[in-house]
C-alpha cells in the first residue's frame, strides 16, 4: 500500500509540475487565451480589400474610390481598391473566390455582366454561391458616338450598318456591352463588328480617339465624355434616360418596345463561407457609406444615380442575373461565331 500511495503522490506532483510549466510557457510567449478569443472576435482589425474586376478607368473602380473614405468612416479601417481586370472579369472574380473567406478580401461584382463572363468563358468561380453584401448602383446601358461623328441619330446608325457593319467598342468579351450589341442586332437589325477593350474607360477612350464608330456601354460612363464635348449619346438602352443627360431618347421611345431591359447593378460580395456576422458588419458599413450625404453629393456631381439595394435584394438580383446568363449567353456565343 505504501508503494502505491507514493506512486500516486509522485504522479500528482509530476502533473502539477507539467501544468505549471505550460502556464509559465504561455506567460513567457505572451499567450493569453482570453486575449486570443477577443482578437478573433474583433472584425475588422485591419484594412478591407475590395477587388475591382474591371479596368482602372471605368465606372466600377471610380465608384469604389468614391466609396472608400466613407466605408472607412463607418467601419473604422481603410478600404483598399485592388484593380484586377482581364478575362472579362473572371481574373478578379477567381482571385476573390480563392481568397480566404474571412471578410478581408471581397469583390465588387457588377451584375449581370460578371455572370455573363462566367458562363461564356466556363469559369469555375461560381458567383451564384457568393455571399451578397450590399449594392448601390443601377443604371441602363447606352449607345454613343464621337462628338464629330457623321451619325447624328439612331436612324443614321441603323442605315449605315446596313451598308457596312459598324465597329463597336465593348468593355470586354462576356461583358454586358457585348450583350447589348447582340440585342441590338436581334431587335433592330443593326450590324456590328466587335472590338473588345479591358473596361468601360478604355472602350470610351477608343471611341473619342476615333478607333471605332460606336460604343455600347454603361450610360454613366458616357456622362463625363459628353460633358467634355468628346462624345454624343445616341440612345439609352433602358426605360428612362439619366437625369444628367435627360434629352437622350430611349430605345422604347424609338419604337422598339420589345427590346429587353437588362440593368447594370454594382455592389459587393464575399467568397462563399464568409461568416454571417462579418457579412452583417460589412453590410451595415456599406449601407451607412452609401447613405452618407458626402457620398451622395459626389455621385450626383458625376451623374451617377445611387440606387441602394439591401443584402437580401442584392442576393435576389444575383440569382436573377445567373438565370439571365443562362438565357442570353447562347445568343452571345452564336453572334460571336458569325
Amino acid at each position: 500500500m505504501g508503494r502505491r500511495r507514493k506512486a500516486v503522490i509522485g504522479l500528482r506532483r509530476n502533473s502539477l509540475v507539467l501544468i505549471t510549466f505550460f502556464l509559465l510557457l504561455g506567460f513567457i510567449l505572451g499567450i493569453n487565451p482570453t486575449l486570443v478569443t477577443a482578437q478573433e472576435n474583433t472584425f475588422p482589425d485591419r484594412a478591407i480589400t475590395v477587388v475591382s474586376p474591371l479596368g482602372a478607368g471605368g465606372g466600377t473602380t471610380i465608384e469604389l474610390r468614391n466609396l472608400a473614405p466613407f466605408v472607412q468612416k463607418y467601419i473604422g479601417q481603410p478600404m483598399v481598391v485592388d484593380v484586377k481586370p482581364g478575362g472579362g472579369t473572371t481574373i478578379g472574380v477567381t482571385f476573390v473566390a480563392r481568397s480566404k473567406p474571412d471578410g478581408y478580401t471581397i469583390l465588387c461584382s457588377p451584375l449581370p455582366t460578371c455572370m455573363f463572363s462566367q458562363e461564356l468563358l466556363n469559369s469555375k468561380s461560381q458567383l451564384e454561391n457568393f455571399e451578397y453584401i450590399y449594392a448601390w448602383f443601377e443604371g441602363p446601358m447606352d449607345l454613343t458616338v464621337k462628338a464629330d461623328s457623321p451619325y447624328k441619330t439612331f436612324s443614321d446608325l441603323l442605315e449605315a450598318s446596313k451598308i457596312k457593319p459598324l465597329k463597336a467598342a465593348i468593355a470586354g468579351i462576356g461583358q454586358q456591352s457585348q450583350l447589348m450589341t447582340t440585342l441590338l442586332e436581334k431587335y433592330t437589325g443593326m450590324k456590328f463588328v466587335l472590338v473588345p477593350y479591358s473596361g468601360g474607360g478604355p472602350a470610351a477612350t477608343a471611341l473619342v480617339r476615333g478607333d471605332v464608330d460606336v460604343y455600347a456601354g454603361l450610360s454613366t460612363t458616357s456622362v463625363r465624355f459628353v460633358r467634355d464635348g468628346k462624345s454624343r449619346q445616341i440612345v439609352v438602352l433602358g426605360p428612362k434616360p439619366l437625369e444628367a443627360l435627360p434629352d437622350t431618347p430611349t430605345i422604347y421611345d424609338l419604337g422598339h418596345k420589345d427590346f429587353p431591359n437588362v440593368p447594370f447593378v454594382r455592389g459587393v460580395s464575399a467568397p462563399p463561407g464568409t461568416p454571417a456576422d462579418r457579412i452583417k458588419i460589412l453590410a451595415e458599413a456599406f449601407k451607412k457609406a452609401v447613405d452618407d450625404p458626402g457620398f451622395r453629393e459626389l455621385m450626383e456631381k458625376q451623374g451617377r444615380p445611387v440606387v441602394p439595394m439591401s443584402r437580401e435584394a442584392w442576393g435576389k438580383f444575383a440569382k436573377e442575373a445567373f438565370q439571365l446568363a443562362k438565357d442570353y449567353v447562347p445568343m452571345m456565343k452564336k453572334a460571336m461565331e458569325k
